[in-house]
């Protein structure tokens, strides 16, 4: 497959998550994920650029709401319901990684970019690709509504 028909099919499929959450049809996003999660899955080659598509968006909605002239660095601070401090570190792997490659986008961080959507892609629990993907499609369907 030629690197034009999948950056097409990863759109499509970034699409297709996006809206399927829009619509709240859970069935059609849950039918898709495992095409793409583990080792053995028929498009686990996806789940890589996929990632990257969706930290893409993501990037460019928060991009949009920052200072008109463009912020030089992007930081995040995280904090727990009860608005005590949380370090990146105390967070399950998956998110830490989602934040981390999203960070990276936005500070042009293409090495730190790669590396995160690596862990991602590479991980061995598909229970971690599937909450690293669930986060991404949340946070690209929910930024433009916000």
């Amino acid at each position: 497959m030629s690197h034009e028909n999948t950056q097409r099919d990863v759109r499509r499929l970034a699409d297709q998550l996006v809206d399927g959450l829009d619509r709240h049809d859970l069935d059609s996003v849950s039918r898709v994920l495992p095409r793409m999660i583990g080792a053995d899955a028929p498009d686990a080659g996806l789940l890589r650029p996929l990632c990257a598509e969706l930290v893409a968006v993501i990037a460019r909605e928060v991009r949009a709401r920052a200072a008109p002239e463009g912020a030089d660095l992007f930081t995040i601070a995280l904090s727990d319901e009860t608005d005590e401090a949380v370090p990146i570190d105390d967070l399950q792997p998956p998110l830490r990684a989602v934040l981390r490659a999203v960070l990276a986008e936005l500070n042009q961080d293409s090495a730190g970019l790669a590396a995160q959507l690596e862990f991602i892609a590479g991980d061995p629990d598909p229970c971690g690709q599937i909450d690293a993907l669930i986060h991404l499609v949340s946070w690209a369907h929910d930024l433009p509504q916000t």
